[in-house]
């Protein structure tokens, strides 16, 4: 009775031996003596150059290179090349036993393709890097939204008083220049807080779907100024639509950003390539496999090379770290790259680098395809300030009680009736005793005890005709989750000038987003 269940499991497990064959890694064979391939798996078939296992075992004369059989099996395995059928080399490791059937003396082997198991190392490494990146860029998002709320606020206060007080004095006085001074360093750190809040995708944008291709098509005459005569400009765009969901001037900026850096690689001269297309990453093939790291799908694609200086592995593994540049000091200011990386992830992107020394560098860029049609991009024509006695009544709220003097003082000056409240609590009270109405509520989005979006909810059931605008330098979580503000609400970037407050408080009074 034991002896025929023994010989029954043994009988039922050969009956899974194709099975494993059919799902090994490795080509697995069995030879003669002589090196002959008596069977094989279809893994071994691809290997050697044949189309399935039955076309290889049909051959007249399948031999296996490298003495197969031709001598005793070594211990353990061996590395070596295996010549496949169209003559081409491959390295491989083999593995080799003798064996016995019915009689007859076997060798029984296993060989892996060691291209395609460092190929495989490539890809973790790739993914291994991709991660690194992104978790060094949360960090600097982590502190970039620490610092950008009250930054904010003192660069608007910084800004406008400056304006304000360059207005009362004479055009001909000697302070005008010291202010001016003022006023640039401002805008300078403005623009450097916004290029944090891009590189950690929380910076304010307008996404709109539109054409990647129409994109880099309006762009051909500045990027051809930008990158100067001595470097040949080649753009080439794809038969189909690139449609994706993002910000206008953000891709623009990703676009004009890797030109100027492959310009910098080209001090003598080269070519700018420039692509854009639509293109599909499947789950298996080659874009899949030699860009691990993009899940399948339907992409376009913008890629940029050059035939510059190149990168070492170094500095190509540090290329998009912010603050990190090989710049000279006061040439550059290392966030261009990571800029450009930030911009790709907030609208669900994958970028990838590659480049060596001497042999140029290659960036490509994978923004997810949009089913919706493209929006129109014609800018909507700002509208004026408002004359005296035709603004509304403005309620102006704000956790820096500079903010909301400043504020409060522009938009008095420019014929609004204004309230103010520090804080939500205060914004409350002062909106309950209010008798009249309460055209606009203006309200920052991040402030304690309250947010923004909790304000404007309990105040709009108060007032059900006020309109809200909101003031933000940073909105990362901030219009995200619990502390959302409402969907289609207008939001207005900190630090503002005078004249991107007034145009945004007529915009939100005409219900204009």
């Amino acid at each position: 009775m034991s002896s025929g269940r023994s010989s029954r499991d043994s009988a039922q497990h050969g009956a899974h031996s194709p099975l494993l064959a059919a799902c090994s890694p490795a080509g697995l064979y069995v030879a003669s003596p002589d090196g002959h391939v008596v069977d094989c798996n279809e893994v071994l078939a691809r290997l050697l150059g044949y189309g399935s296992r039955e076309e290889a075992l049909a051959a007249t004369d399948l031999l296996l290179g490298g003495g197969a059989g031709a001598k005793p099996p070594s211990v353990g395995a061996v590395e070596g090349i295996l010549t496949r059928r169209d003559g081409s080399a491959v390295r491989v490791m083999r593995t080799e036993t003798l064996a016995e059937a019915r009689g007859e003396r076997l060798v029984v082997g296993a060989i892996v393709d060691l291209a395609s198991t460092r190929c495989a190392d490539d890809r973790r490494r790739e993914l291994s890097e991709e991660l690194g990146q992104a978790q060094k860029m949360e960090a600097v998002g982590r502190l970039a939204g620490g610092i950008a709320h009250d930054y904010n606020n003192l660069l608007a206060i910084i800004l406008n008083y400056t304006s304000l007080v360059m207005e009362e004095l004479d055009e001909q006085s000697p302070v005008q220049k010291d202010l001016a001074e003022i006023k640039r360093a401002a805008q300078r750190a403005a623009s450097l807080t916004r290029q944090l809040l891009t590189v950690s995708r929380r910076g304010l944008a307008q996404p709109v779907v539109l054409d990647l291709r129409e994109v880099v098509r309006g762009m051909d005459g500045a990027l051809r100024a930008a990158i100067g005569g001595a470097i040949d400009l080649a753009i080439a765009l794809g038969p189909s639509g690139c449609r994706v969901l993002a910000d206008a001037g953000q891709l623009e900026q990703v676009v004009m950003n890797l030109a100027l850096n492959a310009r910098d690689a080209m001090q003598g001269g080269g070519r700018l390539s420039i692509e854009a297309r639509a293109v599909r990453v499947g789950a298996a093939g080659s874009l899949h496999d030699a860009h691990p790291a993009v899940p399948p799908g339907r992409y376009a694609r913008l890629v940029v090379s050059d035939t510059g200086s190149g990168m070492s592995d170094d500095v190509r593994t540090r290329a998009f770290e912010p603050f990190f540049t090989t710049k000279p000091r006061g040439k550059g200011t290392g966030l261009g790259l990571a800029t450009v990386y930030g911009i790709v992830k907030q609208w669900h992107g994958h970028i990838e680098l590659s480049s060596r020394p001497g042999e140029g560098t290659r960036v490509e860029i994978y923004l997810p395809l949009s089913a919706r049609g493209a929006s129109s991009r014609r800018a909507r024509p700002p509208h004026a300030a408002p004359r005296p006695r035709e603004g509304g009544t403005v309620l102006v709220t704000d956790d820096e009680d500079a903010v909301v003097t400043l504020a409060s003082r522009i938009l008095g000056q420019n014929g609004y009736t204004t309230l103010t409240a520090c804080g939500p609590r205060e914004a409350l009270r002062v909106c309950e005793a209010q008798r009249g109405r309460v055209d606009l509520l203006l309200t920052d989005v991040l402030m304690p005890e309250m947010s923004g979006g909790e304000l404007a909810d309990r105040l709009v059931k108060l007032r059900p005709d006020m309109k809200v605008l909101f003031m933000s330098g940073y909105t990362g979580d901030a219009l995200d989750g619990p502390l959302a503000v409402r969907s289609g609400t207008a939001v207005l970037g900190k630090p503002f000038t005078a004249e991107s407050l007034l145009r945004a408080v007529r915009r939100a009074l005409e219900g204009v987003t």
